[in-house]
């Protein structure tokens, strides 16, 4: 049959920035380009200015994995924490997974994991340490393992997966870098592949290539061996739960005595810096800081450290490789211009610290966002938490190329919210935009290539060759109806949900997805909006 086409832009590339887009990284990349990076820092009590760093600096940082665990010899649980730590991180929006390291190496430790009994009581142990305390998770943290005990490494992980999983806490775990299946002597231990099953995030130490006792002095971590650590690492874990470790130290060489060297901060490095006849060079082919000086004796020394722009050489290979994010050992080490650098990662999806509500601003833990004045009122309105889910982004500024127009929006778990002033004053000045339009692009799908013809006990729309039925039509009439949903895009059809892998009756509308759940029959729930907003800002990387 002859039908009357209306034009319906698809256009994939959605959204190009503008306010936000005026936010930069300190060394000139344009915010806009920065996909949603989580930034882990650890934290040590044994050094104040670790602290400092802390306190300075939080509200950069996603998680913390606080330096506050060991394992001993016998298999108990040694404490370091500090509980009032825990709490400002937490008030704060900031996770906390403290980091459990062993006590025993090597064939010592063999025999405390040699036994699942063994291996069961040190995991119960830590589900008592992370109910008490209230953490997050935990960041499990083995060094100094034989690689004949690969599978024994494997196996506690799995058991501590099975055991905080459950419970909705977070696994990570902290593992030596590699760059090839070959066994090392620190590396062996760690099957990548295995270990990717049961652990949220891993956390490649991508350091220590140049260590301590090494003769000849080169970087901690040169940007051309991290990248190789980071090509190995995506071709064995999932690269969303891949995180580079970025050292913020650095090593001092005697080279007339030779090692082992010593560690330095950046600000240590900084001072010897200033010593008569010091030579300091930038080393491109390394991406890290040589400083080669003579100390009181005479003794001729070379040390290689890291500064902001060595980090911010490692954070590119972050981004390039799409990981989830970064962990920087540690706090109290660092150049201070690196959270420049980090706050340069900001995209309107990144959280914001709390602050005291209002009547006309509200805050949400669960997502670390605002909501505020017509934003606000109109989610209130029209179905809050329900309809919409949380708000995922603040508002800023967007340019909508399917109309060409630039509003001001915010982005919801389940839609995008625009502001219209054409339309101030009336129930028009909100709008929820394009995003069944956005999505079925996104799947290649031509809304007219499934236009079809009226169908009986239906509504039918000429103008986009569909109809709407049922439950969905019910649902449309009842909350907005043209205005806020737009005309239906598709016909009903079964689509597995990428949020939860299962399988749903939907319906594309130009401004919405419905979804039907008939575990929620006879209930204002039946019907869902999709979880398009997260979606959108998924396939953008700004969050996960």
């Amino acid at each position: 049959m002859n039908q009357r086409r209306v034009a319906l832009p698809i256009v994939v590339g959605l959204i190009c920035l503008t306010a936000f887009g005026a936010l930069a990284f300190s060394r000139g990349q344009q915010a806009a380009d920065a996909s949603a990076v989580l930034r882990w820092g650890y934290y040590v009590n044994s050094d104040p200015t670790s602290r400092a760093s802390l306190d300075a600096n939080y509200q950069h940082l996603d998680f913390v994995s606080p330096y506050w665990y060991h394992v001993t010899p016998s298999g108990e649980i040694k404490s370091f924490s500090q509980p009032t730590v825990t709490a400002m991180l937490q008030a704060n929006g900031v996770k906390v997974l403290p980091l459990v390291q062993n006590e025993s190496k090597w064939d010592d430790f063999t025999k405390t994991i040699e036994t699942s009994e063994k291996r069961d009581q040190i995991v119960d142990k830590l589900v008592t340490v992370v109910e008490t305390n209230g953490y997050d998770g935990i960041q499990i943290d083995f060094e100094g393992i034989n690689a004949k005990d690969v599978d024994k490494m494997t196996d506690f992980m799995k058991r501590l997966h099975g055991k905080f999983k459950p419970r909705g806490w977070i696994v990570s775990q902290a593992i030596i870098a590699r760059t090839s299946d070959t066994s090392t002597t620190w590396g062996g231990a760690y099957d990548y592949k295995e270990l990717a099953k049961y652990n949220d995030y891993i956390a490649i130490m991508a350091y220590d290539f140049g260590y301590a006792g090494r003769p000849d002095p080169i970087a901690v971590a040169p940007s051309w061996w991290v990248e190789d650590v980071a090509d190995y690492a995506v071709s064995r874990i999932p690269r969303e739960k891949v995180i580079l470790g970025i050292p913020f130290y650095g090593y001092d060489w005697n080279v007339t005595k030779g090692p082992p060297a010593s560690s330095v901060s950046h600000a240590m490095a900084m001072k010897l810096a200033e010593r008569q006849g010091a030579e300091l060079v930038y080393d491109r082919g390394n991406d890290a800081n040589r400083l080669r000086y003579k100390d009181d004796n005479g003794d001729q020394h070379e040390v290689w450290f890291e500064d902001a722009d060595s980090f911010e050489a490692k954070l590119k290979i972050v981004t390039d490789n799409r990981l989830a994010g970064f962990a920087a050992w540690r706090l109290g080490h660092e150049d201070p211009e690196v959270w420049t650098v980090i706050s340069g990662l900001q995209s309107p999806a990144t959280r914001i610290p709390p602050f005291e509500e209002s009547d006309d601003r509200v805050y949400f833990q669960e997502t670390g966002h605002s909501l505020a004045y017509g934003f606000l009122e109109y989610w209130q309105e029209n179905g809050g938490l329900a309809r919409f889910g949380y708000p995922r982004t603040e508002e800023f500024v967007e340019t909508d190329p399917m109309v060409g127009k630039s509003y001001t929006v915010q982005y919801f778990e389940r839609a995008r919210f625009e502001y219209h002033p054409e339309f101030a004053d009336t129930e028009f000045e909100v709008l929820i935009g394009h995003t069944g339009r956005w999505a079925l692009a996104q799947r290649g799908m031509d809304p007219w290539e499934t236009a079809t013809g009226p169908k009986a006990g239906a509504r039918y729309f000429a103008e986009t060759g569909h109809n709407l039925g049922g439950a969905f039509l019910r649902y449309w009439d009842a909350n907005g109806g043209l205005m806020t949903y737009g005309y239906p895009i598709t016909e009903e059809f079964l689509e597995e949900n990428p949020e939860d892998g299962k399988t749903y009756i939907v319906q594309y509308f130009e401004r919405a997805r419905f979804e039907y759940h008939p575990e929620y029959a006879g209930t204002q729930s039946e019907v869902l909006l999709g979880l398009l907003g997260n979606e959108m800002l998924r396939e953008r990387g700004w969050i996960r």
